[in-house]
């Protein structure tokens, strides 16, 4: 969700990043979207199963939530870019601007969307997005969101699937750490990050035990249920799915996997032979394939519990499909322009595209859907609503707030 500096080496990210939030506001129009899911009908389980049983879609719908790791490797690949083009400089001073760009970059559309949607304009068109999303935000709700700690919040209560922009912050502030040293000692930086992205995978392994839920994981929480269960032991699984989801210490190997690729891409001249790029790209795509597919043994057997394979698959499903994500990017050349015109787009289509999912509680044909592909028949209006609503933003408040900021950067020397 990032703005970069473009060249031919990046465009490829572009096509990355429009998958990414098309996954994401799959996700999303079949969870908000459905007023069951949101008011927890008993029809909304009917729906889950038949999300869950379909053979073909029911692992890409139940999986959805990996669009969240696409955006994660993309980030730490910008980051480390970044980072290591003033890489020679005293490590403080640059910390201090790395941040503050990051800061510049996502608070003014951040701030803004906020204001506007905790407000009576959003309350008077959109009521049951207030209700749901905004109604029980508060003071520390609002103020989660302002510090970029809103993945913090104990549930995601406040306008929730802004999470994400939190948990970027904060891997932002800890990357320099293993960028400083993969400049100065590569061997140990590399070391460093790869301890870092399997002790993750191990926190991973012990929230879902310690929870009971490696059968049931966060791969997509609005898709799952847990039935015959008593209102306190519900809380409890939900709190334990969303530790495991949202905290820097269970999410940051795909972040870490992009800032790799990025210090190997800045780092190294190696140009790829056409049919190595070829075999890496198929491998990697196959690898994300299986890696998506292979939930589907957690949905056969619902109640088989903490069994070895449910363990091992939560605790390294999202750094694996993150890995392939990473090799997909190495392989890939450059792509159409349309995908840097919408890339440029998806940060604004990010903020955006709830209250959009909202505006369809009003259509039938969601509402009485039976099939992941009714679903993704709606999925291509939800997405063209969106993209027209940030580009919106983005003449009107995205790029004359960027034009200033800019400014004052430059002027700040950063």
């Amino acid at each position: 969700m990032d703005h970069f500096e473009r060249s031919s080496k990046l465009d490829v990210l572009d096509i990355f990043r429009f998958i990414a939030i098309l996954w994401v506001m799959l996700n999303h129009t079949g969870s908000e979207g459905r007023i069951d899911i949101l008011e927890r009908l008993p029809s909304a389980d009917a729906f889950k199963s038949a999300m869950h049983d379909h053979p073909v879609f029911g692992a890409l719908m139940g999986n959805s939530a990996l669009g969240v790791e696409i955006f994660l490797v993309l980030s730490g690949l910008l980051a480390a870019r970044s980072w290591l083009r003033k890489a020679d400089e005293p490590f403080l001073q640059h910390w201090k601007s790395f941040i503050t760009r990051r800061l510049l970059r996502l608070a003014p559309s951040m701030f803004i969307f906020v204001y506007i949607a905790a407000g009576p304009i959003m309350e008077a068109l959109l009521p049951r997005y207030s209700s749901s999303m905004v109604s029980a935000c508060g003071f520390w709700g609002i103020l989660s969101h302002v510090t970029f700690t809103s993945n913090w919040q104990s549930t995601p209560t406040c306008m929730g699937y802004l999470w994400y922009l939190g948990l970027d912050m904060q891997l932002y502030m800890v990357a320099p750490i293993f960028l400083n040293l993969l400049h100065k000692s590569p061997k140990r930086g590399m070391a460093l990050t790869a301890a870092t992205i399997i002790a993750s995978m191990f926190i991973r392994a012990g929230y879902c035990t310690a929870y009971g839920t490696c059968n049931k994981s966060d791969v997509d929480i609005p898709f799952i249920s847990y039935p015959g269960q008593d209102a306190e032991t519900l809380k409890s699984i939900y709190a334990g799915l969303w530790d495991m989801y949202s905290r820097p210490y269970t999410k940051c190997g795909p972040f870490l996997i992009g800032l790799l690729l990025g210090y190997i891409t800045t780092s190294s001249q190696y140009i790829m032979p056409a049919t190595t790029s070829k075999y890496l790209f198929r491998s990697s795509l196959s690898v994300a394939i299986i890696t998506i597919y292979a939930i589907l043994p957690e949905y056969w057997n619902p109640d088989a519990g903490n069994t070895v394979y449910n363990t091992i698959y939560t605790a390294v499903f999202r750094s694996v499909f993150a890995l392939a994500i990473a090799g997909m990017i190495a392989a890939l050349r450059p792509t159409h322009p349309i995908f840097a015109m919408l890339a440029k787009l998806t940060y604004n289509a990010y903020l955006l595209h709830m209250p959009v999912v909202y505006i369809f509680n009003w259509l039938p044909f969601l509402q009485t859907a039976t099939s992941p592909i009714h679903l993704l028949l709606v999925l291509p209006f939800v997405a063209t609503l969106s993209f027209i609503a940030a580009l919106i933003f983005y003449l009107f408040i995205e790029a004359p707030i960027g034009h200033l900021t800019s400014q004052y950067a430059t002027r700040l020397g950063l």
